[in-house]
């Protein structure tokens, strides 16, 4: 049979923050770090003309040989894993992947600021793409502006093995259990955590991040400035705009979502974000770690790690706040939300750790 398909990069075309990464990576600029380091910040992170110029990058990376060639790269590492043949990518099997894993305002950040200092890179110089959980998106199967969804999000975990390759070998500079430690936010791998494993499983750490949802609700707030007039959902942020998505991915008309009120927003993404966690078997990978949040439990989880890397260094300062309150309707929704999650991750065979989250901070 001599059937030939042929996709072209007008069809399924390279990623702005991928064309970025490579531009700074030949020409020597700094990478766009942003501030995904700075999460004690409370404040929204906004920067529109992030990409105005990012077809003079693509035109330069395509003009350079070796950018041409990390681009190709990126391409037979997609065709690979649309295949299920993914040989080329073997040789990604020498670096060591840390993915912290767990919905926004958590304490993921914090767990990866601490790995980048562990392996002498300056966390604030590296590029959110590499670093934090906005990228790759990985999504379920979607039609859309952008085209199928979960084929854009193959591509962009095929760009991020690319960024990691380039990056990681001039930088990496730990080696942990036969690999070179790599550290990534990673949020959005419950969405499609077969393709994580398929690609990661014996290579990597995965560390689960847990919090009260009422604390996670009061964060998100805080982050996005405040209760919307008259207590109804609105976006303000990516978080906000993930958690509408989650509830459009499970049937729910987009419409209907917009006019509830914004704990019950929040909370649904917390209880079906935990209850896909769940279901991807995350939590029972050999090398996954439950971390709740608090200062005792992160400073601790942190230590572990340096002194399993055999790093003599102390962590930094986790800082919290008091007990989160709301009032009594969203509280007593919480809390049963709480405990449908532990029940179901009970029934799935799962330990999940309420009492640790018993003080909501």
């Amino acid at each position: 049979m001599g059937l030939t398909l042929t996709l072209d990069d007008t069809e399924i075309p390279a990623s702005p923050a991928f064309i970025e990464f490579l531009h700074a990576s030949l020409t020597g600029e700094k990478h766009h770090v942003g501030r995904w380091y700075a999460q004690d910040e409370e404040e929204l992170a906004s920067d529109p003309d992030r990409y105005t110029n990012i077809q003079d990058k693509a035109r330069y990376v395509m003009s350079d040989k070796e950018g041409v060639e990390r681009v190709v790269q990126s391409y037979k590492y997609f065709k690979e894993m649309l295949i299920g043949r993914p040989e080329t990518v073997q040789r990604m099997r020498r670096f060591r992947f840390f993915f912290v894993i767990g919905i926004p305002r958590t304490g993921g950040t914090y767990l990866v600021k601490q790995i980048f200092r562990a392996i002498g890179i300056d966390y604030t110089e590296v590029q959110n793409a590499l670093a934090h959980d906005g990228f790759p998106d990985l999504a379920f199967l979607s039609f859309g502006e952008r085209g199928n969804l979960a084929t854009n999000s193959i591509l962009q975990l095929a760009e991020y093995l690319t960024m990691v390759e380039i990056y990681f070998t001039e930088h990496g500079k730990l080696a942990h259990k036969g690999g070179v430690v790599v550290p990534k936010k990673f949020t959005k791998a419950v969405y499609n955590f077969p393709l994580v494993q398929e690609m990661f499983g014996s290579q990597s750490n995965y560390l689960i991040t847990l919090r009260h949802p009422l604390a996670m609700i009061r964060s998100v707030l805080e982050k996005a400035g405040g209760m919307p007039e008259g207590g109804g959902f609105k976006i303000r942020s990516a978080i906000e705009r993930w958690a509408l998505q989650d509830w459009i991915r499970w049937g729910e008309p987009e419409a209907e979502v917009r006019k509830l009120p914004y704990g019950e927003v929040i909370l649904g993404y917390w209880k079906r974000y935990h209850y896909q966690l769940a279901l991807a078997g995350i939590p029972n990978m050999p090398t996954a770690k439950i971390i709740p949040y608090g200062r005792d439990h992160m400073i601790g989880a942190v230590k572990e790690l340096y002194g399993d890397f055999g790093v003599d260094l102390e962590p930094e300062d986790f800082k919290v706040s008091g007990p989160a309150q709301f009032d009594s309707e969203l509280e007593a929704s919480a809390e049963k939300v709480v405990d449908q999650v532990a029940t179901f991750w009970n029934d799935l065979g799962l330990a999940f750790p309420r009492e640790a989250l018993a003080e909501r901070i």
